[in-house]
């Protein structure tokens, strides 16, 4: 095989990449006749593709002709790269080629040519688009949609929604971007999008619920008709979407809603009042730390740590006592008393590090890591060697913020853990600590069963070892499931 060509072709190709990158911000009438004589250079196997996106840059509208030509070029690289420039250089008369590229087989050009007419703004390319939402294919069908929505044509409203009741739970990929383009689409999508709230498929009311959050202060009042509404579907989708807007209205009628008589929709509006900042919904929150629903109850209790107003305190340590065995709001509680930031939970969340519960006391080692008080340093400690793995990874990975190293020694022996969360959390903790009596037990580690543990050990080594300044980065704590609210189901 004669490679001579190609090395040549190679040659010119890096060549001429080079003169690109310094010639591609002048912009002079010769730059942008060169770089359009090497669109028909056969021997440009990079150049051409690097040339086409130059032109695009350049911002000349003579390269309009030639860069419609290379949408038909046979190499798909030119192609899409020509797409892209046209997009860039906003001349109506690319837009017909363009729509003619939807049909080309290969995805990076017909999704290079749905985002150039995307950014063109031209309603000849609406009814193309909205056919393509129709196609097998289904990254053409979330490429039409994504164009769609930056058209803002509210033809497009209808197609839309019947694509997003189409996808149900399949391709979630085309539901999104559905749902996105329907939410910048406005007043015309309103209505739509509510009737979805009611679909029986889960994902197109997730869906819907997303596109109606984007549309703002518009869908309030009907979203607030819509959440008195005999459907039931309908009713929990509004609650949902109004948790999400930034409005006055939406706020109060979520408070109303915590008195509801469907204790599925005091759910709804307990989570949705769930914000950080959000003061006026404290008080009714607290009220429904009484609620006669057990589920209710703990979703206030992480709402309140979500909303982080310390008027919460007292209440949510009055919870900590809660004698409910089966439905307890202890440990909700806990978790929320760790997001409130106030130190005078620590004393009242060390003395749950003895419940009987094991989801209290992980949920109180946790929050008392985050408050950073080191009067909890040693009953911390004793929590590394208690029965359930999730207290000791939760304790290690709170003394790790602590950063007190009286720990030292048992996160150590923490490493020869039977859980390997347990010995992950500990790795990760004791090279937050920087006490050197961890490298032998830690570079033991480095051969650890556990692709994760010997990852955190190498991290932990690699900071033990260095200066404070200009060390290597080191990886946050490794992830952990953690105890979750009950799922609000009907």
């Amino acid at each position: 095989m004669n490679v001579k060509p190609f090395v040549v072709a190679l040659i010119r190709s890096i060549t001429l990449c080079m003169s690109l990158a310094a010639a591609g911000a002048v912009g002079t009438t010769d730059t942008v006749q060169e770089r359009i004589n090497e669109l028909n250079d056969p021997l440009g196997f990079f150049g051409r593709e690097s040339a086409v996106y130059a032109l695009g840059d350049l911002g000349d509208k003579r390269a309009i002709g030639p860069l419609i030509a290379c949408l038909k070029d046979s190499d798909l690289r030119v192609r899409a790269g020509a797409a892209v420039a046209l997009g860039k250089l906003g001349d109506k008369r690319a837009v017909e080629p363009l729509i003619a590229c939807l049909k080309d087989q290969e995805y990076r050009v017909f999704r290079a040519a749905g985002e150039a007419l995307g950014k063109l703004g031209d309603a000849q390319a609406v009814e193309p688009l909205i056919a393509c939402l129709k196609d097998q294919n289904q990254n053409l069908r979330w490429v039409a949609a994504e164009a769609l929505g930056k058209l803002g044509d509210a033809r497009a409203v209808e197609p839309l929604i019947a694509c997003l009741k189409l996808m149900k739970n399949q391709e979630l990929y085309v539901v999104y971007h559905t749902a996105e383009a329907l939410g910048k689409l406005g007043k015309p999508a309103v209505e739509p999008l509510i009737g979805c709230l009611k679909d029986q498929d889960r994902s197109v009311r997730s869906g819907a619920a997303k596109a109606l959050g984007k549309l703002g202060k518009p869908v309030v009042e009907p979203l607030i008709v819509c959440s008195k509404g005999p459907d039931e579907n309908m009713r929990w989708g509004a609650i949902s979407v109004l948790g999400k807007l930034e409005d006055v209205r939406a706020v109060e009628h979520l408070i109303a809603c915590l008195k509801d008589e469907d204790k599925v929709m005091r759910w709804h509006a307990a989570m949705a009042l769930g914000k950080p900042g959000n003061e006026r919904a404290v008080e009714p929150l607290i009220a429904c730390l009484k609620d006669q629903d057990w589920v209710v109850r703990r979703i206030a209790a992480h709402a309140l740590g979500h909303v982080g107003d310390k008027r919460a305190l007292e209440p949510l340590i009055a919870c900590l006592t809660d004698q409910d065995r089966d439905n307890r709001l202890s440990w909700p509680a806990a978790a929320a008393l760790g997001d409130l930031g106030d130190v005078r939970a620590v004393e009242p969340l060390i003395a749950c590090l003895k419940d009987e519960a094991w989801s209290v006391r992980s949920n109180s080692a946790e929050s008392l890591g985050k408050l950073g008080d080191k009067r909890a340093v040693e009953p911390l400690i004793i929590c590394l060697k208690d029965q359930n793995q999730q207290v000791r990874w939760l304790a290690a990975w709170a003394l790790g913020k602590l950063g007190d190293k009286r720990a030292v020694d048992l996160l150590i022996a923490c490493l020869n853990d039977k859980n390997q969360q347990v010995r992950c959390q500990a790795a990760w903790a004791l090279g937050r600590l920087g006490d050197t009596r961890a490298i032998n037990p830690l570079t033991a580690c480095l051969i650890d069963t556990d692709r994760d543990v010997r990852h955190f050990a190498a991290e932990a080594l690699n900071k033990l070892r260095k200066p404070a300044v200009g060390s290597a980065p080191v990886s946050p704590a490794p992830k952990t499931k953690k105890p979750d609210p009950p799922e609000p189901t009907p």
